[in-house]
């Protein structure tokens, strides 16, 4: 066993021992290990994606990292839609300074090794492995990070416990406790607060997730608001005439379906059916993979249908499908800037149990913005919607008559669409606050704890 495996284990014997027996912690630990990788090489392969960066995921190793940066970890698409903002502000606020650190941007899926590789080509990108001892020993020897920035709720005990033993501040970013995971978390009991206690600083969402942050044992909480607002930048004309040149859409108003998964699709396919001819129907799928699947249903319905990476342009009154990653802001803005503006329904929350997408990219594009009945992963959007009335909610029983109702009443989405913009705007300026925040404790923190 090496010298960093030796830590590892050194420290989370420390904080496990106050809650269970070592040995039984060891046998939970090798059964659900083996049980999650099994079930995450099931759900690529049920969605037929590639397995890109498992070996990297495995064994912590990959291509040759420039040591000592500031890793920035972003678990998916969405965190890493948040890095954009943040590593802008990180920069000038370092440059204030006179400093300017390198910056190792990770995430663990494919579609965020896609965003980070669109949005961060001049940046080092990598994987960021699972959390087995071999690997992340292996992975931190090989980036030596100054610190370690994790955004939203990314909390990977062998993780922490190989940073608080090289010595390594831990912030956690834009950071959110859900009522079910907070109250997973303090099963844990003396476990949890010492694992939580070694963060150096969590930078919560909101004042509610900044107090559960507390509980659970991050010695220091600040709240500078929710990030989302700060992501989302809205796509300038040309490129939305250049969009809907490419999808073949005229001057129809149109239902765009967005970042959906599960069958959410299926209910909302019926109800642009029985609106007649008028309106235009677009689905942006969450994942592309899915698209054939919503071939299929739009053929069930007779209803022909044209997915945008097979070239070409689609049949009159054909559904629209696109099934490509980055398109979402500009077809947001392209629905809302129809001469009849149209209607954008936010995917995740219609009972795929995701919770929710981030609904203030509609609206900030203009978009009259409905959701379903499932946001509770979006809080800090939905109060700040909810407060300027920029945002129309259904239930599973009122979607048919909510869009129905919508589709003839051009007045109402207008006030919509405006109110959600205002809404926009007055939660911008998270991520500056948090990149001061997090300058500010890295200052504390140097020198390190502890030499690496």
């Amino acid at each position: 066993m090496t010298a960093d495996s030796d830590a590892i284990a050194a420290v989370s014997a420390r904080w496990l021992r106050w809650r269970w027996r070592g040995a039984r912690v060891a046998a939970l630990y090798g059964v659900l290990v083996p049980v999650a990788l099994a079930a995450g090489i099931a759900r690529m392969w049920r969605r037929r994606s590639s397995l890109v960066g498992l070996r990297d995921k495995l064994t912590g190793d990959g291509a040759r990292l420039t040591p000592g940066p500031i890793l920035i970890h972003g678990v998916s698409l969405g965190e890493v839609a948040l890095m954009r903002p943040l590593v802008a502000r990180l920069e000038d606020a370092f440059a204030q300074r006179g400093a300017r650190p390198g910056f190792l941007l990770s995430t663990t899926t494919e579609t965020g090794r896609q965003g980070l590789d669109r949005s961060f080509p001049g940046y080092e990108r990598t994987f960021l492995p699972y959390d087995l001892p071999w690997a992340v020993t292996r992975f931190l020897t090989r980036t030596r990070p100054r610190a370690v920035l994790l955004l939203e709720s990314e909390i990977w005990p062998l993780l922490l416990c190989a940073c608080f033993a090289r010595g390594i501040p831990v912030v956690l970013v834009n950071a959110k406790s859900s009522e079910r995971s907070f109250r997973r978390f303090m099963l844990g009991g003396a476990a949890t607060r010492a694992l939580f206690g070694g963060v150096s600083l969590a930078i919560a969402q909101n004042a509610a997730y900044g107090a559960r942050l507390r509980a659970l044992g991050v010695p220091r909480v600040h709240v500078s608001g929710s990030m989302k607002a700060d992501i989302v930048v809205t796509a300038d004309r040309d490129a939305v005439m250049r969009e809907r040149r490419r999808l073949g859409l005229g001057a129809e108003p149109i239902l765009l379906i967005a970042s959906t998964s599960g069958e959410e699709e299926r209910a909302l396919l019926t109800i642009w059916r029985d609106l007649g001819a008028t309106w235009r129907l677009v689905i942006c799928p969450r994942h592309p993979e899915r698209a054939p699947q919503v071939v299929a249903w739009c053929a069930d319905l007779g209803a022909a249908s044209w997915r945008s990476t097979q070239g070409g342009t689609p049949a009159a009154g054909a559904v629209v499908i696109v099934d490509e990653i980055g398109r979402l802001g500009t077809l947001y803005a392209l629905t809302a800037d129809a001469p009849t503006p149209g209607i954008a329904v936010v995917g995740g929350s219609l009972g795929s149990g995701r919770g929710g997408q981030n609904m203030l990219e509609a609206a900030a594009a203009g978009c009259c913005t409905v959701v379903g009945w499932d946001t509770r992963n979006q809080p800090d959007s939905m109060a700040i919607l909810r407060a300027h009335a920029g945002v129309i909610e259904m239930r599973p029983e009122t979607m048919a008559r909510t869009i129905a109702e919508l589709a003839f009443d051009e007045a109402r989405r207008r006030r919509t669409a405006a109110a959600g913009v205002r809404a926009w705007t007055s939660g911008v300026g998270a991520s500056a606050r948090a990149a001061r925040m997090i300058v500010e404790e890295l200052d504390r923190e140097t020198p390190p704890r502890k030499s690496q």
